[in-house]
């Protein structure tokens, strides 16, 4: 029976503000990260655990407490 090809991933879910995902999306598109012609997010994170993308917070990012 055909189908799609089942793959050993897991599924994450997170509450972010509304035009993060899209942003995400963009990023990952950017950096040559991509499924079905779009940023896949998935691969994006799956480098930034691996260690192959490195964040580095800015001044604007820093959140107290």
């Amino acid at each position: 029976m055909a189908g799609r090809k089942k793959l050993d991933r897991a599924n994450l879910h997170a509450r972010v503000a509304p035009s993060t995902g899209e942003k995400l999306k963009q990023i990952a598109l950017t950096l040559g990260y991509t499924y079905n012609g779009e940023g896949s997010t998935g691969q994006l994170l799956d480098a930034i655990a691996d260690g192959d993308v490195i964040l580095i917070a800015s001044n604007k990012s820093s959140k107290s407490g």
